[in-house]
């Protein structure tokens, strides 16, 4: 199973959109599985920030710092926001973020590849 799918799982499973990100991506960050959804951040915690876009942001900016911005940018390109209010009401998602987790799980793997 990819990161994608991985964290897609994650957030079926009741996970956060934040902790569903970090949760596929605990053993790359050096952590457990539980030490990794409990260092996920809150959504909404900074900014308003969708939780998939700001746990992705945290991934790289611990792993490839330098990878931060492009990552930003291609968030911005697919969905035109990263705004977690903003989102739901562009997309009608009603809390259902399950895409919102797979692509930034998604675009994080192609920034470290």
């Amino acid at each position: 199973m990819n990161f994608e799918e991985n964290a897609r799982e994650y957030h079926k499973s009741g996970c956060n959109c934040a902790m569903a990100v970090y949760g596929a991506y605990a053993e790359k960050l050096g952590m457990t599985e539980e030490e990794a959804l409990a260092a996920a951040p809150l959504p909404r915690s900074e900014g308003g920030y969708c939780g998939a876009f700001l746990a992705g942001r945290k991934i790289l900016e611990k792993l490839k710092p330098e990878a931060v911005a492009d990552y930003e940018k291609k968030f911005l390109e697919i969905y035109g926001d990263t705004q977690c209010s903003v989102l739901i009401k562009m997309h009608g998602l009603k809390k259902n973020c399950n895409n919102y987790v797979g692509d930034a799980a998604r675009l994080v793997e192609e920034e470290l590849n």
